[in-house]
């Protein structure tokens, strides 16, 4: 194979009598560097992308959280907290209580979801990297407070603690109270200050306001009880390894959801979509490397005499058939590495400079992430399309040229 890939080298670099040849030739190469070219840009914007939505969405969804199987809520002491806590990959863990509530500022009221926390969930969270105004706290001087989405905050109007009043009020139905038989008294209310506002996503900023896990304790009257455990993995840990060990400890009585089972239709969708387009590309390399058969195809015709010489020298048809091989292949090798060469320079420039921007986006351009195992991907996938195109093409090409004379 070392002497026929000698005999293509030298037949891909030399100078041919008919230039159609070498144009043809070239527009082979070209095609399959552009494509494998924007094969690298969109697979790589793609996973820009995912790591994007993935960012707007894990700092509420934690990467485990658990729930009871039948019942919206459950004891703490009905969970081995300690064993948690103690697995390696765990960085942290919060109780949680979610409930719908009503949230009124003098004329203004909003229908919300109120998160009830702990304190270190605001770091699990980042929360304090994500504050649009003010403070990621949940006690003040002048007794607890609460963190609004920016978008709920506007809406309210509601002015941030000035450490005297308690302008935000927060109306949540009673557990266990009926509306019909207690009317008023079915609802509790309570008066809180807000410490600031928080800019995630536009669903979270017109949807939650997070508060201490003790103020939602007491004013929905669940006596100690949580509707959730929410889990944070350390960095490196894989997600679903550790769901299942926490799961594992919880037992039947416990659902446990990793972050992408919560969200499995969003991950679903975006993986669908890269390989999709991984798949249209690919199809289109397929077509354009068939034009390897119009370039074998005249370098057969013009190369008859050098047949000829080299079967009287004791060549055989099939070393004569790994020539042209190996000339196809030179083609769609040269080809695909000027094409991720070309493809990750487009996407290093994006990542250094952004010049293709995002108009009224939560970024200011598109994001860009290169993973190594999509470039091996598109690489051996273009070099199998190649492989295949040109092997198709020697078959019928073979028997004209080759084995009649």
């Amino acid at each position: 194979m070392r002497l026929a890939l000698l005999f293509a080298r030298r037949y891909l670099l030399a100078k041919r009598s008919r230039n159609a040849i070498n144009v043809i030739t070239l527009i082979s190469i070209v095609v399959i560097a552009v494509v494998t070219a924007a094969m690298v840009v969109v697979l790589s914007t793609l996973n820009g992308i995912s790591d994007l939505v993935d960012k707007l969405y894990s700092p509420f969804d934690q990467d485990v959280t658990l729930t009871p199987t039948a019942g919206k809520t459950f004891s703490r002491n009905s969970l081995a907290l300690d064993r948690i806590l103690a697995l390696p990959g765990v960085q942290a863990t919060s109780w949680a209580i979610e409930e719908n509530v009503l949230l009124r500022s003098g004329e203004q009221q909003a229908v919300a979801t109120m998160k009830g926390v702990e304190p270190q969930y605001l770091e699990m969270a980042s929360l304090p990297g994500s504050m649009y105004e003010g403070q990621a706290r949940l006690e003040g001087d002048n007794g607890p407070l609460v963190i609004l989405g920016a978008a709920l905050k506007d809406q309210l109007g509601v002015p941030r603690d000035d450490g005297v009043m308690r302008p935000l009020t927060i109306s949540a139905p009673v557990r266990g109270r009926k509306l019909l038989r207690y009317k008023e008294q079915a609802f509790e209310q309570e008066h809180v200050a807000v410490a600031g506002s928080f800019s995630i996503n536009m669903e979270f900023d017109q949807q939650y306001v997070i508060a201490p896990i003790a103020f939602v304790d007491s004013l929905l009257h669940y006596g100690g009880e949580v509707t959730a455990l929410e889990v944070k993995a350390r960095p490196g840990i894989a997600i679903e390894d550790l769901s299942r060990e926490v799961a594992a400890i919880a037992g039947p009585r416990f659902t446990t959801l990793s972050r992408y089972a919560k969200n499995s239709l969003m991950y679903r969708t975006n993986a669908t979509e890269k390989w999709f387009t991984f798949a249209v590309l690919a199809f289109i390399v397929l077509i354009g490397a068939f034009n390897i058969i119009a370039s074998l195809t005249l370098m057969m015709i013009e190369k008859q005499q050098d047949m000829r010489t080299l079967t009287g020298m004791g060549a055989t048809t099939a070393f004569v058939r790994r020539v042209f091989f190996a000339e196809g292949l030179l083609i769609v090798a040269v080809g695909s590495i000027t094409g991720l060469m070309l493809g990750l320079l487009v996407c290093a420039v994006q990542i250094r400079t952004g010049i293709v921007g995002l108009a009224n986006s939560v970024v200011e351009s598109y994001p860009v992430r290169i993973v190594p195992a999509d470039i091996a991907l598109i690489f051996l996938t273009v070099l199998l399309i190649g492989m295949l195109a040109t092997a198709v093409s020697l078959r019928g090409l073979g028997q004209r040229y080759l084995i009649e004379r």
